[in-house]
């Protein structure tokens, strides 16, 4: 499996809180954040890029701090797009495979961040 590359992708999620002043205008609220996170790279001599049991511990660790938070305390603006980088900036300092994420604030929408 020299020379091959694969992308992966894990998914989690979390609930937390945020607002939003100025155009939007909403009061506090929570949403059930889902996300998907890829990433690429060359497969190691034993097939495989990273142990999806440590992404996932990983992105254990960085829901923990966010579950029930109120998000503008943390990032703000405390927007999806907003929150998407946050999360791969995180998963970039131990994973700096990641290259994309997929963020879903409800069923029917979210945001996209890659580099």
């Amino acid at each position: 499996m020299e020379n091959k590359t694969a992308t992966i992708w894990v998914s989690s999620g979390f609930t937390a809180y945020h607002y939003h002043d100025g155009a939007l205008n909403e009061e506090k609220h929570s949403h059930d954040f889902k996300y998907k996170i890829f990433l690429k790279g060359p497969l190691n001599k034993e097939g495989f890029l990273v142990d999806f049991r440590e992404v996932e511990n990983l992105l254990k660790e960085i829901n923990t701090k966010l579950e029930n938070k109120v998000l503008n305390k943390i990032i703000p603006p405390a927007t999806t797009e907003v929150l998407a980088i946050y999360l791969f900036e995180e998963i970039k300092k131990t994973f700096p495979q990641i290259c994309r994420i997929e963020l879903n604030e409800k069923e029917n929408y979210g945001a996209v961040y890659e580099e």
